[in-house]
C-alpha cells in the first residue's frame, strides 16, 4: 500500500478502493466516482445509525472538462429520518481554487493591455476553458470597483510633478500625476480635460491638502512657478536636469541638424557637465578632435566624411558607456555645488563661444540657478524628474497612450496603477503550481471517464 500525504489530506491506493480524510473526517471514492464519508453522522441529531440513499453528480463545468466524474454520496439518519450529504469542501475548494486561478489569469492579461478576445483566447488555449470577452469585461470592472483609494497621511513634503496626454477615440484628455519623491508612492494620478492653470490648481490643491509641501520636482514649463508658489508660498523648486539637457540637445540639432561639428559637441558636453561628471565624454571628444585636426586636409569633402566618422565613433561610445552602467546599475555621477559653481564659472566666462540660442540658455541657468541647484543643498530633492517618467514608461506605453475608448476606462486605469504601484494586493497571485501541488492527490483518486 502507498500513501501521499498532503496538508489537507492524504490518499491511500489498494487494488480495491481509493480513501482520503480530511481533519478527522474520512472519505472513500469507489472506482465509479462515488464519494462516501468511511462513519457518516447525522448533523442534525448526531446519530451514526444511517443508511446510504444513492447519490447525486458534482456537474460543474470544471470536474466535466477534466473528464472525471464525481458522484457526492447521499444518506438518511435512521433515527430521526434526516437526509443529508457527504461533505463536499475538498471537491469546492478545488474548483474555487482553479476558477480564481483563472480569474487571475484573464484580469492580468487585460491589466497587461491585451484586448478582453485575446485575453479569453489565451485561457481557452492554454487551460482549455473558454469564456466570452464580455465575461472578461465584467471581471475586470469588478476587480478594480473593489480598489480602494488610498489617502497618505503622512509623506515627505518633496514631490515629483508632471503631465501626460492620452487619447480618448482621438480626443486628448491630460494625466497630472504626483509622486512623492522620498518614499516613491503615487499622492495622485487622475484625468482632467486640460492642464490649464485652474486645473492644475485645483488638483494640486485637494490632493495636498493637509500635507508637507517643501518642494517640487518639475519640468522647466515656465507657468510652473507662480501656480505653485500661489498654492504653496514657501514650497521650493528643483528643476529637472535632464529636461534642461534635453532642451539644450534640442537646440544644438535645431542649428546644425545631425551633422554637429566635434567641437561644438565639445561645448555642449562641457554644459552637460555642470550638473553630473561627463569627462569621460569629454575627454573622449578631446581625442576625436585631436585626431580630427591630424588627419584633416584641404578637400572639404573629405573632411566632413572624416567628421561624420568620428562623430559615429564618439555615438557608439556614448552608447557603450550608457550600457556599462545599466550593467552595473549605476547612475553618471552628480556633482557637488561647489564643483558646478565652478564649471559655471568656466562656462559663463566662455560664453561668446557658443551659439545664439546656447547663449541664452547659459544666461537661463544663471538667472535660475537656485531652481537648478536645490538638489545639492537638499539630499531629499533629486535632480531629474525621472521618478516620475520611470512610473509612466511602468503604466503605459506609448501605443497604449492613445488606445482608450472611453473616460471610464481611463480613470480606471488610473486607479488601478497607482493602487498597484503603491503596494496594493490588486490581482490574486494564485499559481497553476501550487494548485496542482494541494489537490493533485485527490484528482488523482479518480477514475477518468
Amino acid at each position: 500500500m502507498k500513501t501521499i500525504k498532503s496538508k489537507k489530506f492524504s490518499i491511500e491506493y489498494n487494488t480495491r478502493l481509493t480513501s482520503f480524510g480530511a481533519g478527522k473526517q474520512s472519505y472513500v471514492i469507489l472506482p465509479n466516482g462515488k464519494i462516501k464519508e468511511k462513519s457518516p453522522k447525522c448533523p442534525r441529531c448526531g446519530s451514526s445509525d444511517c443508511r446510504e440513499n444513492g447519490y447525486y453528480e458534482i456537474t460543474h463545468r470544471i470536474i466535466r472538462e477534466l473528464g472525471i466524474t464525481a458522484n457526492n454520496g447521499q444518506y438518511e439518519c435512521k433515527q430521526c429520518g434526516h437526509p443529508f450529504h457527504t461533505d463536499r469542501s475538498l471537491i469546492d475548494n478545488f474548483i474555487n481554487s482553479l476558477t480564481d486561478f483563472i480569474k487571475s489569469l484573464l484580469t492580468g492579461c487585460v491589466r497587461l493591455r491585451m484586448s478582453y478576445e485575446a485575453s479569453s483566447r489565451i485561457v481557452e488555449e492554454k487551460i482549455g476553458i473558454s469564456y466570452c470577452r464580455e465575461y472578461v469585461r465584467q471581471l475586470y470592472n469588478e476587480v478594480s470597483a473593489k480598489v480602494i483609494e488610498e489617502w497618505l497621511a503622512e509623506t515627505s513634503g518633496v514631490y515629483h510633478y508632471d503631465e501626460q496626454f492620452l487619447y480618448v477615440n482621438g480626443i486628448k484628455v491630460c494625466r497630472l500625476t504626483v509622486k512623492d519623491a522620498v518614499t516613491n508612492k503615487i499622492i495622485c494620478d487622475m484625468s482632467t480635460s486640460d492642464a490649464k492653470e485652474d486645473t492644475i490648481k485645483k488638483t494640486l490643491s485637494y490632493h495636498l491638502s493637509g500635507l508637507k509641501v517643501d518642494c517640487f520636482i518639475i519640468d522647466m514649463a515656465p507657468h510652473y512657478p507662480n501656480i505653485l508658489h500661489e498654492l504653496f508660498p514657501k514650497a521650493k523648486i528643483q528643476w529637472c536636469i535632464f529636461h534642461l539637457d534635453n532642451l539644450i540637445w534640442k537646440e544644438l540639432i535645431k542649428t546644425y541638424g545631425r551633422n554637429i561639428p566635434l567641437h561644438e559637441l565639445y561645448n555642449v558636453y562641457l554644459l552637460f557637465d555642470i550638473f553630473f561628471d561627463h569627462t569621460i565624454e569629454l575627454d573622449k571628444l578631446k581625442e576625436l578632435m585631436n585626431q580630427f585636426e591630424k588627419q584633416k586636409s584641404k578637400d572639404e569633402k573629405a573632411n566632413k566624411l572624416l567628421e561624420k566618422t568620428l562623430r559615429k565613433s564618439f555615438s557608439e561610445f556614448v552608447h557603450s558607456l550608457k550600457k556599462k552602467r545599466r550593467r552595473d546599475k549605476k547612475n553618471i555621477s552628480r556633482r557637488t555645488l561647489e564643483e558646478s559653481e565652478k564649471k559655471f564659472t568656466i562656462v559663463y566666462s566662455q560664453k561668446s563661444l557658443y551659439t545664439k540660442k546656447l547663449r541664452k540658455r547659459i544666461d537661463y541657468i544663471n538667472k535660475n540657478w537656485d531652481k537648478f541647484t536645490l538638489f545639492q543643498k537638499d539630499s531629499r530633492v533629486q535632480p531629474t524628474n525621472n521618478g516620475l517618467e520611470h512610473y509612466y514608461a511602468a503604466t503605459l506605453s506609448k501605443t497604449d497612450k492613445k488606445d482608450f475608448r472611453s473616460i471610464y476606462a481611463v480613470s480606471r486605469d488610473l486607479r488601478l496603477f497607482k493602487a498597484e504601484w503603491n503596494g496594493q494586493k490588486i490581482f490574486n497571485s494564485v499559481s497553476l503550481m501550487a494548485i496542482l501541488k494541494e489537490f493533485m492527490p485527490l484528482l488523482s483518486a479518480f477514475t477518468p471517464t
